[in-house]
């Protein structure tokens, strides 16, 4: 891989880290790294807007996460979009089980040397809980 889409991934795993940092501790930070443009489908519902995300995301329980894989590459070569994928466990507060989840982000990047997400798709696993307490 060229070492422009090098630093270009690492710049955006950088982002993702602060996304679930945000996520965690305060979800309405988050509203930097949405656009109006932006949609997401959350777990089968499509949003619309970084109105309709940040209402959807701020109604959840409060939890933490802890992200097993994350990767990324260039969507078309020269345009800088990034396509990210995680997967991870999240923990609603005062649960000891996490529930596994899947994530999907189109990355643009921003004038400032960031990016925000345009696209986007979460979804739980198949089942409720896993009993994972490892965190």
């Amino acid at each position: 891989m060229e070492e422009g889409n090098q630093d270009l991934i690492a710049a955006a795993k950088r982002f993702l880290e602060n996304y679930y940092r945000t996520f965690d501790a305060n979800r309405a930070d988050l509203a930097n790294l949405y656009r109006d443009e932006s949609v997401m489908i959350f777990d089968g519902r499509k949003l619309q807007g970084k109105e309709a995300i940040l209402a959807e995301l701020t109604s959840l329980q409060q939890c933490r996460h802890q992200l097993h894989t994350v990767h990324c590459q260039p969507t078309v070569v020269g345009s800088g979009d990034l396509l990210a994928t995680i997967t991870g466990y999240m923990w609603p507060d005062g649960k000891q089980d996490a529930r596994p989840f899947s994530q999907m982000f189109i990355l643009i990047p921003t004038p400032e040397g960031s990016f925000y997400a345009s696209h986007g798709t979460f979804q739980y696993f198949g089942f409720e809980l896993c009993g994972t307490t490892t965190a």
